[in-house]
């Protein structure tokens, strides 16, 4: 058994921050608090480092929900993460019988052996061998040799994945040892479980808790509503929980393991037998094939002899024609050499006359540009006589039109004289004008000055006659009213009176 001694969480639910639970001395250990300060949290933390799968029992829709969510002023965590010290508190007894059944697993997982690779590889290599046709070539000869030796160098055995593992963790610690058990949810999805800081597998930390109500169902954690579940359940599940208690459990892992592997043995035979049928059948195409290699062999042997005779005539008639052909060769060399010096000379006779000739062509360019220079000059000389003249027409009739335009605008500048003297006097008399009219607008302004102050006096005094009015008004109306009160006081009175009387 194992014994806790501290907790520590990070990001799991309402732990935000780094928090460490230390449970000291021997007894119970109670969490007290108010409600939603999570207290229940604690408990889901430690079903869940143990490995709890079954998310409603975590209280939530989906395994992320386990990890902080944030708040109003913090924001999610990305992880979530749970670690559980324990101590190994006591010493476990040898169990003779389990080991066996460890060792014996152990020694069928050793002695499995991968039946369809090096048999089916074989059975495929000899098929391919009965459709393939001899060589033509001694090419092909020495790719067949090397194909076969390849085809020959095959493994016997293939390794063979081990399925089992030997679920005694727990008796490798000794008592007083520590042991940290680890887990880890990523908001990725992904996930972690580690065993001492070394990475493990969910199988392993069951292991580790097998038989102590830890582990799968377990019993030992009893939420609230379990006891109402366990008493409700059904017989089966009510059994997976007692035969957890009573340590069965661990017992029937094993009972599975080793039929699994009973099975895998029946299956493993059940290939044999249908391969060695296959092998019986194929005896006879084998023996043919092994006549048809015989044969290979002597005709290969025959085709080499053959193919060397060949080679060495094929050689002599070679070293025969090289020999010929090396006399005419040299015979054609002297004849090149000849024409190559006859070449030679002509080139040279060639190249001076095509000297010569581009001199001459040289001095005949030159006489034909001074001659079209000399033509262009001359026209070049009468388009500018030419030009000349009609420039000459033209200033004259210039001439005749500006002295026409020189004689309209003297006319014109006397008619703009005479309108001048006409628009000065104009101007005379409408300046006597605007006097007289400023005067009289003058005269107005001051008479206008003087009825509006006569109208505002006016104004005035109706203002005054208007509130004396009012003042005169409002005296009258306060002299009928006291004569009012009057004829009532006197009707009272009068009436007084006839009631005295």
């Amino acid at each position: 058994m194992f014994k806790l001694q501290r907790l520590e969480i990070t990001g799991f639910k309402s732990f935000a921050d780094y928090t460490e639970i230390v449970f000291t001395g021997d007894g119970i250990t109670a969490i007290v608090g108010p409600n939603g300060c999570g207290k229940s949290n604690v408990a889901d933390a430690i079903a869940w480092v143990l490995g709890e799968q079954r998310v409603k029992h975590l209280r939530g829709s989906e395994m992320k929900d386990v990890i902080f969510q944030g708040s109003r002023n913090r924001p999610p965590s990305g992880m979530a993460e749970v670690v559980m010290h324990m101590v190994r508190d006591e010493v476990v007894e040898s169990e003779p019988d389990i080991e066996d059944i460890d060792s014996t697993l152990e020694q069928i997982d050793d002695r499995v052996v991968d039946i369809e690779g090096p048999f089916l590889q074989e059975l495929q290599t000899n098929e391919e061998n009965a459709d393939k046709a001899l060589p033509d070539s001694p090419a092909q000869l020495g790719a067949t040799e090397d194909n076969t030796a390849a085809a020959n160098e095959h493994p016997a055995h293939r390794a063979h994945k081990r399925h089992w593992r030997r679920r005694n963790l727990a008796l490798e610690f000794a008592p007083g040892e520590a042991v940290s058990v680890t887990r880890r949810l990523y908001r990725s999805g992904e996930s972690e479980y580690l065993l001492n800081n070394r990475i493990c597998r969910l199988r392993d930390i069951q292991d580790l808790f097998s038989g102590t109500g830890l582990s799968g169902g377990h019993y030992a954690i009893i939420e609230q509503g379990r006891i109402g579940q366990i008493l409700s359940a059904k017989p089966m599940d009510r059994r997976t929980i007692i035969e957890e208690a009573a340590g069965i459990t661990k017992f029937r892992v094993r009972q599975r393991a080793a039929e699994a592997r009973l099975e895998a043995a029946r299956t493993n035979l059940s290939r044999i037998t249908d391969i060695i049928s296959e092998i019986d059948r194929q005896v006879n195409s084998l023996r043919r094939q092994a006549g048809k290699a015989r044969r290979y062999t002597v005709l290969r042997d025959e085709l080499r002899e053959l193919l060397r005779r060949v080679y060495v005539a094929e050689d002599a008639k070679l070293a025969a024609l090289l020999d010929e052909t090396k006399g005419k060769l040299e015979e054609v060399t002297n004849v090149e050499h000849a024409l190559t010096e006859e070449l030679a000379k002509r080139e040279n006779d060639a190249r001076n006359a095509t000297l010569e000739a581009r001199t001459i062509e040289d001095e005949l360019t030159n006489a034909r540009a001074a001659a079209a220079e000399a033509v262009l000059l001359r026209d070049r000389q009468a388009r500018e006589c030419v030009y000349q003249q009609e420039q000459l027409v033209a200033l004259e009739k210039r001439k005749a039109e500006v002295q026409a335009e020189v004689t309209a605008l003297e006319a014109r500048l006397v008619l703009i004289e005479s309108e001048c003297r006409r628009l000065q006097e104009e101007d005379a008399r409408l300046q006597t004008a605007a006097e007289q009219s400023a005067s009289a607008l003058k005269e107005a302004e001051e008479s206008y000055a003087a009825k509006l102050t006569a109208a505002n006096e006016t104004e005035s005094e109706i203002e005054t006659a208007r509130g004396e009015l009012l003042r005169q008004t409002a005296f009258a109306e306060r002299l009928r009213e006291i004569a009012r009160q009057l004829d009532s006081t006197l009707e009272r009175l009068s009436v007084q009176a006839d009631g005295l009387a």
